[in-house]
């Protein structure tokens, strides 16, 4: 089952990559019965690493802990040379977000792009050019 960033929509993916994502047992449950939030959702680099920040998954009903906190900033496993060309892209002002979260076989992944905005020209140009390929 995946779940999809529906913001992604609005971006010009450059590029595609599936990472691991480091969570806690009542994260993955959580993630098993209910869709996370997105809004807002981004790649970031605290000393070096990837993290995803605020990703907002629901707390898991039955947890024991029920005090945490749902947006704190979850690892990425990535390998070091697809951090290094993560960096790269980030100096070159091009934004990382999650697009969707699924299980391969029984570990959480997130598929990230990375990108631009797309204007609201583009915008218009894009569903314009997908109204006119249903005409046909």
């Amino acid at each position: 089952m995946r779940h999809f960033n529906k913001e992604s929509l609005d971006y010009q993916f450059i590029d595609k990559f599936e990472a691991g994502i480091a969570l806690t047992g009542s994260d993955v449950k959580s993630l098993r019965l209910q869709p996370p939030h997105f809004a807002s959702a981004k790649v970031d680099f605290l000393g070096g690493r990837p993290y995803l920040v605020n990703l907002d998954i629901p707390a898991y009903q039955y947890s024991q802990n029920q005090t945490q906190d749902t947006t704190h900033s979850r690892a990425l496993l990535l390998t070091e040379k697809e951090i290094a060309k993560l960096i790269s892209w980030r100096h070159q002002k091009y934004m990382i977000i999650p697009i969707a979260i699924f299980f391969k076989d029984k570990w959480a992944k997130v598929e990230l792009g990375v990108g631009r905005k797309m204007k609201k020209y583009e915008k218009r140009a894009k569903i314009k050019q997908r109204e006119f390929e249903r005409g046909v």
